[in-house]
């Protein structure tokens, strides 16, 4: 695979880090509260904006910046079971507003998966924040392909670790 190829989408479709899932992908919405008012709400933020949903999570950094920004390319190894998979994002939107920040990053060509995800936390009008992870995706591996449901089992402990992620940091 050349660079170029390695930097490209692995999806054509247009993301949304609040968007639905085109056909032949699955959405995949998981939440919960992680604390309440504004100073809970900016530390949230700034975690989110420096990877800690990932880092918290368990995953090895190979290559990511220190900050989210829009057109950053973040490399991962993320474990899964005896496997050690590399993966490869690139930021396609920040939002950076008064009571909702986070990022959305898709999957670059070779990633076992095909689309994208977003890390938004929340700050709610009842002072509640919330931290939300979007994923629509679909297999794009062979071995994810043939992993079936157990490619879901996975996706939902990922998931359950990205959002205890901040858990620390709050």
């Amino acid at each position: 695979m050349s660079a170029a190829d390695a930097d490209r989408f692995s999806f054509t479709e247009h993301p949304s880090i609040d968007g639905g899932a085109p056909d032949g992908y699955r959405l995949t919405v998981r939440n919960r509260v992680i604390g309440s008012g504004a100073a809970t709400f900016r530390a949230a933020a700034d975690a989110v904006l420096h990877w800690q949903g990932h880092r918290g999570a368990g995953f090895t950094p190979v290559s990511v910046p220190d900050r989210v920004e829009v057109g950053a390319v973040s490399i991962w190894i993320v474990p899964f079971g005896p496997l050690h998979a590399s993966v490869r994002c690139r930021v396609f939107e920040v939002a950076n507003e008064p009571r909702r920040v986070g990022f959305g990053h898709g999957t670059l060509v070779g990633h076992p998966q095909q689309g994208w995800e977003s890390f938004v936390v929340h700050h709610d009008a009842n002072d509640d924040v919330r931290f939300e992870i979007r994923v629509v995706a679909r297999p794009a591996a062979t071995w994810m392909k043939l992993a079936g449901p157990f490619g879901t089992l996975a996706l939902h402990r990922f998931l359950t670790r990205n959002l205890r992620a901040l858990d620390p940091i709050l």
